[in-house]
């Protein structure tokens, strides 16, 4: 198929050309593990629909794509810049024929697409989709090295990057091109990989990328070249599987790794990092739920958060990333690490896979970590890091505030006893219009939906929410090429 587009702001008109019958606009977007209903934004088109995101049409026909988002798995059009991604904007018909793009515009364009006179064309629909189209007047590109650049309209300082990403290429290749689509925008949506580049934007004052970055680099080989049997691309529905802890949490240790030991992150920050995620498996959600079930849910849970989170998921970004430092420190001590999972699983993999060569190695007790409730990653943790929970024991209340409204009521503490709620607003604590003090026994004015109620708080026993992450030693040496490393969680709760 072939789509002239023309841009203007805030749509995109196209004129398509293929064969005679139904075009299928996508339902999921891979990469992103959500139904997003991409036809939404039809806006017109000249065709019959026959089913929510299919339509008859004729072999040439015009539609209207409305382009306003700033979230890059989407698209946007503005008089200024434009971004494409390709599944957001252009339906198929047959997924194993070529499809190409001709842009009505004279801006330099940045695309992983290739290049044919004046159309950017790709084989087939898996690699037309995996493949964004940038444009703008502004468009510059900034130059790591000889295989990996930067598109951006904005500045970007790839220092850091390109050590981290160094690391990684040192372990799995150097890919011969690599293109990070780089925008700032006034909100934060991270990044989204594809095949051999990734389209990252976030908000003005974020200045830790090196991290992200590094996730969606890895991803190269973790999930676009080796990726669970069941993740599949049916384009209509979402694919389920068990293994995101393996194919996004042990991407996001790798990025740490590699963050780290390349010393493109500060020392306190990659510790403090840790640290946050293994406070994670404080809260009775790792208590509940398994890295496996947080994959096969993350479609209804993970992407659906709310003010109960903490009590009811764990995430498998950060259960997979302790879980991922718990086997390369295992790894390392048979002379192996991380990596060799990958040369020793097939590209298209299962569990068993994973576990059969682990199991080889003498790790016997990765099925017990990924389907026992994931707080048990605290107890493997303990075998190659120290961990202290600093406010264990200490008086607390069990809930978090955003200024004087409750944000979160951790299950079973004394704030759940007594009633309080997420959304509930402090008034006054003991009769006094001041910020809420931890002490044995006090009483809360409170607003709820504009009702005004007293209640009782007896202040009780932390668990231990405040984690204090240390590796020292040989351990540190192996993994990281430090003596040691420190970090102090900061997640507090009152």
């Amino acid at each position: 198929m072939l789509f002239i587009v023309k841009p203007r702001p805030r749509y995109l008109e196209i004129e398509a050309y293929g064969r005679e019958g139904v075009v299928i606009f996508p339902t999921y977007l891979p990469g992103s593990y959500l139904v997003r209903e991409l036809e939404r934004n039809i806006v017109e088109i000249e065709g019959v629909r026959v089913s929510k995101n299919r339509f008859y049409v004729r072999d040439k026909f015009r539609y209207l794509v409305y382009a306003s988002s700033k979230d890059q798995r989407e698209a946007i059009s503005t008089s200024d810049y434009l971004f494409i991604n390709p599944p957001a904007v252009f339906p198929y018909q047959d997924r194993d024929e070529k499809y190409c793009v001709k842009l009505d515009l004279r801006w330099p364009v940045g695309t992983t697409l290739r290049r044919e006179g004046d159309s950017l064309c790709a084989d087939d629909y898996e690699t037309f989709i995996d493949s964004p189209i940038q444009a703008s007047p502004n468009l510059r590109t900034i130059v790591i090295d000889d295989h990996h650049e930067v598109s951006t309209v904005d500045d970007l300082d790839t220092r850091g990057i390109a050590s981290a990403i160094r690391e990684i290429d040192r372990e799995m290749g150097t890919p011969d091109r690599y293109v990070f689509f780089f925008r700032r925008s006034d909100r934060n949506y991270g990044g989204i990989e594809h095949h051999n580049s990734s389209a990252i934007v976030v908000n003005w004052d974020r200045s830790d990328l090196v991290m992200l970055m590094a996730h969606e680099y890895f991803h190269s080989w973790n999930v676009k070249k080796y990726r669970p049997k069941e993740l599949e691309m049916d384009l209509e529905k979402e694919a389920y599987t068990d293994l995101l802890w393996f194919a996004e949490g042990i991407t996001d240790y790798v990025a740490w790794l590699s963050s780290t030991r390349s010393g493109a992150v500060k020392r306190e920050d990659a510790g403090r990092y840790m640290a946050n995620a293994i406070s994670k498996l404080t809260f009775p959600g790792a208590r509940r739920m398994s890295l496996a079930e947080s994959s096969r849910t993350t479609w209804i849970k993970y992407y659906r958060q709310d003010e109960n989170s903490l009590n009811s998921l764990i995430s498998y970004y950060e259960g997979g990333l302790v879980l991922g430092l718990i086997l390369d420190a295992r790894l390392r001590k048979k002379g192996e690490t991380i990596f060799s999972i990958f040369r020793n699983i097939p590209f298209r993999y299962a569990f068993a896979d994973v576990d059969r060569y682990l199991k080889s190695k003498g790790i016997d007790d990765l099925e017990e970590m990924v389907y026992s409730p994931s707080h048990i990653l605290l107890e493997k943790l303990q075998e190659v890091a120290e961990l202290q929970f600093l406010d264990r024991g200490s008086p607390y209340l069990g809930l978090m505030m955003d200024g004087n409204r409750i944000t979160y009521v951790e299950d079973g503490s004394p704030a759940d006893y007594a009633g309080l709620m997420p959304q509930d607003i402090v008034i006054a604590s003991d009769n006094v219009v001041k910020p809420i003090e931890v002490k044995a026994q006090l009483e809360l004015l409170i607003n709820r939906e504009g009702r005004v109620k007293r209640l009782l708080v007896t202040a009780g026993s932390n668990p231990g929410h405040k984690v204090k992450f240390s590796m020292k030693g040989e351990t540190a040496n192996a993994l990281l090429s430090m003596d040691y490393l420190e970090g102090t969680s900061s997640i507090n709760l009152m």
